[in-house]
């Protein structure tokens, strides 16, 4: 068990989530076991939600861990269904302008600050040494192929997401470790659901994420 050093209280951990459904085996599974001090939250979908409900889980809260959870999109049309993957960098897909076929950022613009959403964490918390990989989040689920070629040639990402990068950006500004675990759920564009694994996703990621946790706070 991992004490903080001043209280000897167990480490405060909070799994957030989307959705529910995302996270309901995990809950199960953490019911049924002695872990202590793990709490759940739920963000809601998209960047706007996210962002705010993490930002406050924060201040009000004070985690000293966060791990996200959830299912994703990825671009990698020769990547396994329903494995899971953790996430070393997000991007911004959704800020910005579409100009002759190219996605310009609003720091391609001018217009915002380069900002590095790279998980400095990984090192000491990826403790099921999954495959590390690049993300973007958007408000948008992506289906259109010329913008999945504009984003593959953008950010060279591996996964897209709604939550992402908000969990990227309230973890840094408050230098909260935290940890981004996601079950691959279909290929971007792919809008044949019976060609999706969200089950094989959820159940696999909640499934990590509990041995994740087991030896978080062992």
């Amino acid at each position: 068990m991992i004490y903080d050093f001043f209280t000897f209280e167990p480490m405060k951990v909070i799994i957030t989530s989307a959705t529910d459904l995302e996270v309901q085996p995990l809950k199960n599974l953490v019911e049924k076991s002695d872990l202590k001090n793990i709490h759940f939250h739920t963000s809601g979908v998209g960047i706007l939600q996210s962002c705010f409900s993490i930002q406050r889980m924060i201040v009000e809260e004070k985690p000293d861990f966060i791990l996200q959870v959830g299912i994703a999109g990825t671009f990698d049309e020769h990547c396994v269904l329903g494995d899971v993957v953790v996430v070393e960098e997000e991007f911004s897909g959704s800020c910005g302008v579409e100009e002759n076929g190219e996605w310009k950022s609003l720091v391609d613009l001018n217009l915002g600050e380069k900002i590095s959403l790279k998980n400095p964490f990984l090192k000491e918390y990826n403790l099921l040494h999954l495959p590390e990989v690049k993300a973007i989040t958007i408000d948008e689920i992506t289906t259109n192929k010329n913008r999945i070629q504009q984003l593959k040639n953008k950010y060279n990402p591996f996964l897209e997401s709604m939550e992402g990068a908000s969990l990227h950006y309230c973890g840094l500004q408050y230098n909260v470790p935290f940890l981004q675990m996601r079950g691959i759920s279909n290929i971007a564009g792919e809008r044949d659901k019976q060609l999706w694994k969200i089950k094989d996703a959820v159940v696999n990621v909640c499934e990590k994420s509990f041995m994740q946790l087991q030896k978080l706070v062992r």
